[in-house]
């Protein structure tokens, strides 16, 4: 009888640590960090008791980027929409769609997506970029609170014309790409730094009228280090168009002031070069701009405050990614610009192209 006893205690001890083991095993392999269930019953959406969840696992990045006094540190998903942990009682979601669950730390931190966003332009949506071109809208940064790829997604008609400056050919494809992208304007480079022609200026101005974009100016990068004068580039360059393309050409050149590697070195002569050239535009009877940044003309004149040629239209460059002039600061003489390059070195329609606006170019 007492074996039998101890048969049965040693049999009742064996399964109690046998049983203690397996629910070890399955607590360590079942369970990530966060709480949730790793397997392919929550991929399916359902967790092991087999009751449904409607909201994804949550992926996580560390960050710290804010808008106003709201920042976040983690990102969450909803129904293929990106959006950020934020504080709830901070009112960092008073626009937006909030998720329970999805959130690490306190339960005032909860996951926000389609944020109501507003830029100086139009109003949008807060989603990723890539989801926004999916969807034919234009991403603008500095709306939104999370990661760098989260943007005020704008849709539809937006106020201003947008356009773009190149300095290669452009196809006939390219350009009606443009156009279906909302580009009303083009800007192709007709003078190298180099000191001659672009010869490929008037295929691309070709191409754009073919393809119904309304203006299509150039842009002139002088060579001021050249032995050929200013007034002969800007001549040399309004012949070649003339000759090649004037019907397609709408008659103004930019005259591009970048660059203090470029020029001669001396403020002095480099305005007295840059004088030259704005005159020439009397001279030739053309239209001329100039397309310049606050940096770009203190270095190459010396000061901001110089002002020749102020009553040329000007283009500035801010690459802030806002198609709006709330950040322009007066200098050389311009209280206010008539474009801005806000986006540079990027990629349209499979060209590398710089994006501008304006209210009215």
């Amino acid at each position: 009888v007492k074996s039998q006893i101890l048969l049965k205690f040693i049999m009742f001890l064996y399964f109690t640590i046998l049983l203690a083991f397996i629910g070890l095993v399955y607590s360590d392999n079942e369970f990530l960090p966060n709480g949730l269930p790793d397997h392919p019953g929550m991929r399916a959406g359902y967790i092991t008791n087999y009751t449904k969840i409607d909201t994804p696992v949550v992926s996580f990045t560390n960050s710290s980027n804010t808008l106003g006094s709201c920042s976040y540190s983690d990102t969450c998903s909803v129904s293929g929409y990106t959006g950020a942990c934020v504080s709830i009682s901070s009112s960092c979601c008073s626009t937006g769609t909030v998720t329970s669950g999805l959130c690490p730390g306190s339960s005032d931190i909860k996951c926000c997506t389609q944020s109501t966003c507003t830029t100086s332009s139009a109003s949008g949506t807060c989603m990723q970029t890539s989801l926004c071109s999916s969807k034919g809208g234009t991403s603008v940064s500095g709306y939104c609170v999370g990661p760098s790829d989260l943007q005020c997604c704008i849709t539809g008609t937006v106020t201003g014309s947008y356009g773009v400056d190149v300095s290669t050919s452009i196809s006939s494809t390219a350009a009606s790409c443009f156009v279906s992208s909302g580009m009303s304007y083009i800007i192709p480079r007709g003078y190298k730094s180099t000191g001659s022609v672009d010869t490929n200026v008037c295929t691309s101005l070709k191409n754009a009228y073919t393809a119904g974009i309304s203006v299509r100016d150039v842009y002139m990068f002088p060579c001021p280090t050249c032995s050929a004068s200013a007034s002969s580039q800007l001549s040399q360059l309004i012949t070649y168009l003339n000759a090649n393309c004037a019907t397609q050409w709408s008659g103004r050149v930019w005259l591009d002031i970048e660059g203090s590697q470029y020029w001669i070195g001396s403020t002095t002569s480099n305005k007295a070069w840059y004088q030259n050239l704005v005159d020439a535009c009397s001279t030739y009877g053309v239209t001329c701009g100039v397309y310049s940044s606050s940096s770009q003309w203190s270095s190459i004149f010396g000061s901001t405050s110089y002002s020749y040629g102020s009553s040329l239209s000007l283009w500035y460059a801010h690459y802030d990614s806002l198609a709006a002039f709330s950040d322009f600061s007066a200098f050389g003489g311009w209280t206010s610009p008539h474009a801005k390059q806000y986006i540079g070195d990027t990629t349209l329609c499979s060209v590398g192209v710089d994006k501008n606006y304006a209210v009215s170019f």
